[in-house]
């Protein structure tokens, strides 16, 4: 695999590594050759296979076990969307934006799956993440945390678990992705969320597909310099 025009050493390593991964099917448990090894069939340095090491461990993707090496952990797609972050070094801010823009396709896409899947008691349960997203912007609190419940709540039932994955990890990413800039919005995005809820609880599926829509009408959606909402 050739190193890429202005590649760090250790990120090629990392690609080598992981390459060698795909190509011997290793599964988690199984362990990465020695530091020794890597060192001859790459020929770089052990600070180097070191280096490469630690953001596979950092990624979760291995793990350093003293007296057994290096293990390969399980397979998770947060670690996927990490990876991408990782690649993407100084251009993180765009390929969280376009995560972002993932979910929302995502989200749209399956809006009819999720109402057609709600049941009473999933209703309640995004009325009460609701109810505390309302509440901590009262008091003048972040709410990411209760924000993620609500939108993973209307997705529960749809039987996918790989894109539920691919949901929690995009929101793990979001986390912490221009907080001043969101913290601005707060107050439409309030009113949006608002009016999800009550779209469900009248058993709307018109009312609720136009709030699903308007809540993806931010520029926090469309890699925009700010995220107004329209």
């Amino acid at each position: 695999m050739d190193r890429k025009s202005g590649e760090k050493l250790y990120s090629w390593v990392f690609r080598q590594i992981r390459a060698y991964i795909l190509q011997n099917n290793l599964q988690p448990g199984d362990l990465l050759p020695t530091e020794q090894t890597l060192m001859e069939r790459l020929g770089v340095s052990r600070n180097v296979i070191r280096e490469a090491i630690k953001s596979m461990e950092i990624l979760g993707i291995v793990s350093s076990q003293p007296g057994r090496g290096t293990v390969l952990m399980k397979f998770s797609l947060d670690f996927v969307f990490q990876h991408v972050i990782f690649t993407a070094a100084g251009e993180e801010d765009d390929a969280i934006a376009e995560m972002l823009d993932i979910r929302k396709k995502l989200e749209l896409g399956y809006i009819r799956k999720a109402y057609e899947t709600l049941e009473e008691e999933d209703i309640k349960r995004v009325r009460l993440a609701y109810e505390r997203i309302k509440d901590a912007w009262s008091r003048h609190q972040f709410y990411h945390a209760d924000d993620r419940e609500f939108h993973l709540a209307l997705f529960a039932n749809i039987g996918n678990s790989i894109l539920l994955s691919m949901m929690e990890a995009i929101w793990d990413v979001d986390a912490n992705f221009k907080t001043e800039e969101k913290v601005k919005h707060m107050d439409d995005s309030i009113i949006k969320h608002e009016n999800i809820v009550r779209a469900l609880e009248n058993r709307n599926f018109e009312a609720f597909e136009a709030a699903m829509m308007a809540h993806f009408a931010s520029g926090k959606y469309s890699k925009a310099a700010t995220f107004a909402e329209y």
